[in-house]
Formats: C-alpha cells, structure tokens, sequence
C-alpha cells in the first residue's frame, strides 16, 4: 500500500478550522468570486444592524453590560482567575469550561487578551438573557477594528454575567425547509433564521454548480448558538463542520453568538458563513458520490477549497518563491496529522497544505476535467493502489504529474 493509501486507511472524524479554511477571499490572495461578491451585496450595512453607531446608548442594560466588560478586561490585564469567572454565568458547566479556556488562553497573550469592547446596541432575548452588540478595539479610547455579539443574563441586583443559555433553555430543536436545504434549529435563533437560510442556499447552489450532486441529497445543516448545543463543535475557531459518514449534516455556528467569534468593521457575518459552509456543503455531496476518507486528504480537502474559491493563493505564491513547495502527498499528510505537537507542523504548515491542495485540485481539474477526477476517485477507492490507479485514469505516470504541477505552480508564482 503506497502513502496516499495508508493515510486514507485511516477513518479520522474531520473537525475543520476557521483558521485553515474560514480565510476569507481577500485574505487568501484572490478575486473575491461573482458568486461571493453577490451574497455579500445582499446583505445590510453593518449601522443597519446596530454596529457603526457614532455615540453608544445609554441605559441601565447597556451601562451594566459595560461595568461587566470592563470588570472582565481589568481580570484578564491583571490575571486574575477569580475577578474573571466573578463576571461569567455558572450555571452552564459547557460555558464554565470555555471560559476558563479563555481564560488561560488570554493568560498566555492569545484571544484578544488585550482586546477592548464597547455595546453599541442590546437586544432582548427569553429567560432574561440580553444579546449585546459589541465593538472591539485594541485598547479603551481606540477606533474600533472588529463588532461581534456576546450573550448575558440579568442578575436579581441588577447586574448582568457573561452567558449562554443552557440546553433546557434553548428547548427543542426544530426544522425548517428552505428550497432543497433542512435548517434544523432552536427558537433561540428565530431572529437570524432568514440570514443563515440565504447564505445556505447560495452555498448549496455553488456546490451544486460545480458537483452533480444526486438529486436525493437534502442537506441537514444544523444550527448551534451555544458550545453545548453539539459536541461536533470545539474549539474557539470552529465555525462549521460536516459530520463523516452521515451524508445528510452539516454543524454550523449560529450567527451572533461568541462562537461564531469577532468579524472586521466593513465585514458581513452573513457573508463570512459563505466558505466554510460551502466547504463543508461540498465534503458532504462529495461523501454521497463517494466516501471522503477513501480517497486522499489533498483530493476531499482540495475539492472542498476549489469549490469554496478559497485558494489562499499568497500564501501558496509565496511558498513557490521561497522553495517551499510541497508534494501533494506531504499535502495529504499534513492535513492528516494537522498541527499535532509529536508531527511539529503548525497552524501555518496546516494553511498551506491547503493551499497545495486546493491548487493541486485546480491543476488537475483544468487539465483532466472533473469526471476524471471522480473516476480516478473512484479508481482508488476500489484499488488502494494509488500510482496504478492514477496511470488507468489518466495515462500520466504519477512522478510525472507531479513534476508538471511544480512546472505549472512556478508559472502562477511569476505571473
């Protein structure tokens, strides 16, 4: 069995990064796509929704609110465990944990340790909770750089804690179908439905354009406004995920929750949902033609990304230029182990593997065609021959694809 084939042995369950592939379009070094760009002009401007106000009201909600954010700020600039959990809602043993996650995190210089915020607006939500929309700044005085919007609970003295509402809360889960997609979601999020429902189906149509994907998929995508809505979702970077094997699910963050995290002043939430749902969107239609974790990392990964239009075409230029450029089966090892301490790749390395994969698929794709590219999928699945399958396919000898895409990339690097 050759290296791809040992690495698609493995059955690993895929948890996927906002920092390898929630990048936006701008981010990653290329033209932002028609397809994208149109999404983005659908949405409202930013003052629309609350955020860019010139003067921050004031009123007892946003007033404790704010006493709780800078109580939470002096904790986090002093280091002080017991002040930061004082301003957190214990209720919620999840919440509890990520907290204190944060807490070390921030300890350790990272997670907007130094970060400043501001509510700009309040927004009323069941069982006494409050949805702040927040500004953030580098430092108290400072123009703002990035908004999100955190959730608190109201205290009996009129105080409010950092929170989230615990399961029996958010109640049960309910459907929503939207043209061929299932939103399964909880009232909690009644408010962004419409939102998440309009970047779905934009995501679905991308997929769909660029995949003949079988008519019998429904896609599930499932809504999480909490850290205890679903384990499939870690992490403070996580912001979708698709759930091998199942064929149907894609686990999304909810939008305007502290998971789905901070986006920039000029930037969209709606918008940035549009990658990494259409990622995950293509793992799943791709797992419906043929099972993602028989065929290579650097093929599922790479299809994802092309499909995603997110190419992250600096940082793989640069690599070009600096010699850095990777075999595509390194590619599909890094992605593998991802930034494992034992393995000693970093986050960077993991990026860049995706930027070789997406190329690599690119390369591939508008030499042989997309129905090859199943068919050498296909090849391998049932083969495990890696070399074989791909001389069958293709009639090129792998080493020598190989040699030609580093021919091919050195040309986008000089271009």
């Amino acid at each position: 069995m050759d290296h791809n084939a040992r690495l698609c042995a493995k059955n690993h369950v895929f948890t996927r990064r906002m920092a390898f592939i929630g990048a936006t379009a701008a981010s990653s070094g290329i033209a932002v796509a028609s397809w994208q760009t149109s999404l983005a002009s659908d949405f409202a401007d930013p003052k629309a929704t609350g955020h860019g106000i010139d003067e921050p009201p004031v009123d007892d909600t946003t007033t404790a609110i704010r006493a709780c954010l800078e109580a939470r700020s002096d904790a986090l600039s002093r280091g002080d465990r017991k002040a930061f959990v004082a301003t957190i809602d214990q209720r919620n043993p999840t919440w509890r944990r990520i907290q204190g996650d944060v807490f070390d995190l921030s300890a350790r210089g990272g997670l907007g340790a130094a970060a400043f915020y501001s509510p700009v607006r309040v927004q009323e939500k069941p069982f006494g909770y409050v949805k702040a929309f927040l500004e953030v700044s580098t430092a108290r005085g400072m123009a703002p750089g990035e908004r999100t919007a955190w959730i608190f609970s109201r205290q009996s003295d009129g105080t409010v804690l950092h929170a989230e509402p615990t399961n029996d809360e958010l109640g049960m889960r309910q459907t929503t179908t939207v043209g061929g997609i299932v939103l399964s979601h909880y009232e909690w999020d009644a408010d962004i439905l419409d939102r998440v429902a309009s970047v779905a189906q934009r995501a679905w149509e991308r997929v769909s354009s660029v995949i003949e994907t079988p008519e019998t998929i429904r896609p599930i995508i499932s809504l999480n406004p909490t850290y205890a809505a679903h384990s499939g979702l870690r992490g403070f970077s996580t912001w979708a995920a698709y759930l091998p094997g199942s064929r149907t699910t894609v686990l999304l963050r909810s939008l305007e929750s502290f998971g789905a995290g901070p986006v920039t002043m000029s930037e969209s939430e709606d918008s940035r949902l549009l990658i990494p749902l259409t990622h995950e969107l293509t793992h799943l239609a791709n797992d419906c033609i043929l099972s993602i974790v028989k065929i290579p990392h650097w093929m599922s990964e790479g299809l994802a990304e092309y499909v995603a239009d997110n190419f992250r075409t600096r940082e793989f230029v640069s690599a070009v230029a600096s010699n850095r450029q990777w075999s595509l089966d390194k590619a599909s090892e890094i992605i593998e182990w991802g930034s494992d301490v034992s393995r000693g790749y970093t986050g960077n390395d993991v990026s860049l593997a995706y930027a070789h994969a997406s190329h690599g698929t690119r390369y591939f794709i508008e030499r042989f065609g997309i129905t090859r590219f199943w068919e050498l999928a296909r090849e391998f699945a049932s083969s495990r021959r890696w070399a074989d399958s791909f001389l069958t396919v293709t009639g090129v000898p792998w080493n020598d694809f190989g040699a030609d895409w580093f021919r091919w990339s050195k040309g986008i690097s000089a271009s």
